[in-house]
């Protein structure tokens, strides 16, 4: 009896043929729109004040975001239920890899920011439970050493291990891709998740950046570019960028806010960091479809999630501290659309979207504006020192 026929292998042979995915359409992938045309109008309103759309998308995020789907006018497509189809294509992943690795070849390498804690760690568990080698990148050391721990002995998968990363300093964003790119040269899922919210005072990054913008976007951006190189080289790749509905909170990017506390404007840099994050995607995309289209890159909103997100805030620590949590997603829940950008094989060749409960939503329009996207480019690599020139 050869290896490969083996009681095990015949057994992971019948699992492979059960596994349950339904390619789709982007049309049909599309969801429900009674928040999205809620959320563009008031984006895009000349009547309604700034200040009030952006609380308004805030406490959205809270409370209508976390109701039932049909509620927010979803159809039901007669498929599988999510959790089912997002089990399946973590077996699926597993089952390949595995497959791949014992035949000699190379096992596939995902990189995750913010892993340590919250969504970051629940999505850790789901990727490393697909067989990836998985690095996490956070600034808190003893939790993400903790975290991986937990995840070997959970998942069984030994290749999973800690790194070092504040995306508050360039500098460390560099050391760490040196890191990454000593273990690997290949990058086959990029997770850029690491974040913060509603700092009450312009806290500046190394560089001198307002932090929110700096760790949400700038951060990112830099992290990306300089694992482009590494993520070409997939066969298939995939970059997930956790945005926000926040990012329908303003028209525009508050930049004399991102270096100036007199500027600084806690709210609009927030959903001015979100709104980055989904140009940048759009902007990537574009550029991936004509140079690399192996390469896909999308962004979602987890909705309102208890996790540590909302220790910078007063107001918002003691309401989740007094009960106010139970309106909130469990971070299980949260990093459930993450999961489904990371591996599910119905978003196969889809780019450049922003999704919300693995269904595609409407993005605000002020994402959508070419010029606006260049702006963005143009201020973010000169940020980082870099020429203007360079391209994706």
């Amino acid at each position: 009896m050869t290896e490969d026929s083996t009681p095990e292998k015949k057994s992971a042979a019948t699992q492979s043929s059960a596994f349950v995915y339904f390619p789709l359409t982007v049309e049909a992938q599309r969801g429900g729109s009674l928040f999205d045309r809620t959320a563009v109008y008031l984006s895009t309103s000349r009547y309604i004040p700034h200040r009030f759309v952006e609380v308004s998308i805030l406490l959205a995020e809270v409370y209508l975001l976390n109701v039932p789907e049909w509620i927010l006018g979803e159809k039901n497509l007669g498929r599988p239920a999510v959790e089912k189809r997002i089990e399946s294509s973590i077996a699926a992943s597993k089952f390949a890899i595995n497959d791949t690795v014992s035949r000699g070849g190379r096992r596939k390498v995902a990189v995750l920011t913010g892993g340590a804690s919250g969504l970051g760690f629940m999505t850790a568990m789901a990727i490393a439970e697909a067989g990836y080698h998985l690095i996490i990148g956070d600034r808190a050391t003893e939790l993400g050493i903790r975290a991986v721990e937990t995840i070997k002995a959970k998942t069984k998968n030994m290749h999973v291990e800690f790194l070092y990363l504040d995306l508050g300093s360039f500098k460390d964003v560099r050391e760490f891709v040196e890191e990454v790119s000593r273990r690997t040269d290949t990058v086959d899922l990029l997770i850029n998740n690491a974040g913060v919210m509603d700092l009450p005072k312009f806290r500046p990054t190394a560089e001198g950046h307002d932090s929110q913008f700096g760790i949400n976007y700038l951060g990112h951006f830099y992290l990306t570019i300089l694992l482009l190189p590494h993520v070409k080289k997939a066969s298939k790749a995939r970059i997930v960028m956790t945005a926000s509905s926040a990012h329908y909170g303003t028209s525009k990017i508050n930049y004399p806010g991102i270096t100036s506390a007199k500027a600084y404007d806690r709210i609009n840099n927030y959903c001015g960091s979100k709104l980055a994050t989904v140009m940048f995607v759009r902007a990537l995309a574009r550029s991936l479809a004509k140079t690399n289209p192996n390469v896909t890159v999308n962004c979602l909103h987890p909705g309102a999630c208890y996790t540590n997100l909302f220790k910078s805030s007063w107001l918002l620590y003691i309401l989740t501290t007094i009960g106010f949590q139970y309106f909130l997603r469990s971070p299980v829940r949260g990093a459930r659309t993450i999961t489904y950008l990371s591996l599910s094989e119905e978003v196969e060749g889809i780019s450049g979207e922003y999704w919300f409960d693995e269904r595609i939503r409407q993005r605000n329009p002020a994402s959508s504006v070419v010029k606006a996207q260049e702006e963005l480019v143009k201020y973010s690599y000169a940020a980082l020192g870099m020429p203007e020139d360079t391209s994706f």
